[in-house]
């Protein structure tokens, strides 16, 4: 009637990683890397994905920001646009038209993917484009500036028209405010919404892949082939980016701190762990926790090496775009503090990154932070609730 003692062959009841079967022996799985050769599975470059049989994820968010910042919203290079807004300061407009509207150069922020699986292609995404402008009254050619929004344009919406709103800056004089917003969504928003309907259509359909022609399964090599023109640089004043003074000639350095509820190990492994980066990126990659060891992530778009590893403390890579220039890498340094029980700060400082990426966009600075922020640490709040 007693309990049956354990067999004799094992009594250490400390081992993990067993299990125990209907007879209560212990069945001893071998660690990670152990066993029989012929069991266990190895990377092979000539079996990646063979047949198309997994699904494959490419991110597309800078063709999307390429493609809306510097065509779709983009007077100089769409004719449909340019002859819209030249018409609205001729007098072939109708004399109820109080204003002359100038578009600036869109900003386009968020997220965009496209999966592919044996010819099988879904897109998701979810997008805000700002769109600045400047609005001069005809009678007295009193200037009003503001912007025109796209607050959501998601995967989720892809049936329905994109929604536009327009705010004006804070200060502008009301009764001039409300008559350029009223103006522009009236005479405006009809034009600017098919164009942005237009675009959420090819993106739906494979983005790049569609744009040349090609099968579902080459929207991977479009997306990375991809060249926009060259742009002249900027400085968004409101980016949420915080630059410090170049570490080098040529160069940016980007910081930022994020709190997390669970302990400095969770979020470590959430880096560190293949398993873990591949379930929150929802896609391909290498990581193995040894320093010196070369890494990829989100399907070989980053690349680097382990420099310095310190579990639950410290980690050190060298780190790449593939949209950088070629040859050009920089220093990310991570550190995760516990102030209290439970709660973990990371601080990331990423030096070296360039002032331009190899299309010659001078956003490369604030890419790697959105990228850090919204595809790596966003995801791991959501995927593994720890959020604060």
């Amino acid at each position: 009637g007693g309990k049956r003692p354990p067999p004799a062959h094992h009594t250490d009841h400390s081992v993990r990683g067993g299990l125990e079967d209907h007879h209560h022996h212990y069945l001893i799985m071998a660690k990670v890397g152990e066993g029989d050769a012929r069991w266990i599975v190895s990377d092979r470059q000539d079996g990646t994905n063979v047949n198309q049989w997994h699904w494959q994820e490419t991110d597309v968010l800078l063709w999307c920001q390429h493609k809306v910042n510097k065509e779709v919203l983009c007077p100089a290079n769409n004719i449909k646009l340019r002859e819209h807004f030249s018409s609205s300061s001729s007098s072939a407009r109708s004399n109820s038209d109080q204003f002359i509207v100038e578009l600036m150069e869109a900003k386009t922020t968020g997220e965009a993917y496209i999966n592919t699986r044996k010819g099988k292609l879904i897109a998701g995404y979810e997008l805000k484009v700002v769109l600045p402008f400047k609005a001069k009254r005809k009678k007295d050619e009193v200037m009003c500036e503001g912007t025109m929004e796209f607050p959501y344009v998601g995967d989720e919406n892809a049936d329905e028209d994109v929604e536009m709103e327009v705010r004006v800056a804070t200060g502008t004089e009301r009764a001039l405010g409300d008559a350029a917003k009223q103006e522009i969504l009236r005479v405006h928003r009809p034009k600017l919404v098919e164009e942005m309907n237009a675009f959420v259509e090819v993106l739906s359909k494979g983005g790049p892949a569609l744009e040349k022609g090609a099968t579902p399964q080459s929207v991977a090599k479009a997306a990375q082939t991809e060249k926009p023109a060259p742009a002249a640089k900027q400085e968004d004043p409101k980016r949420e980016a915080k630059e410090k003074p170049k570490a080098a000639e040529g160069t940016k350095t980007i910081e930022f701190k994020e709190e997390f509820y669970c302990r400095p190990r969770d979020l470590y492994e959430c880096y560190m762990d293949q398993g873990r980066v591949m379930a929150y990126t929802r896609s391909e990659c290498r990581i193995v926790p040894v320093a010196g060891e070369p890494f990829t992530m989100f399907g070989g778009a980053i690349t680097g090496v382990q420099v310095e590893l310190v579990p639950e403390k410290r980690i050190v890579q060298r780190w790449r775009s593939s949209s950088w220039p070629e040859g050009v890498t920089s220093l990310v340094t991570m550190t995760f503090e516990e102030p209290s029980e439970g709660r973990t700060v990371l601080k990331l400082t990423q030096t070296g990154i360039p002032e331009e990426d190899a299309y010659g966009n001078a956003n490369a600075a604030e890419v790697a932070l959105q990228g850090w922020r919204q595809q790596i640490w966003g995801r791991v709040r959501q995927c593994f609730g720890y959020g604060c």
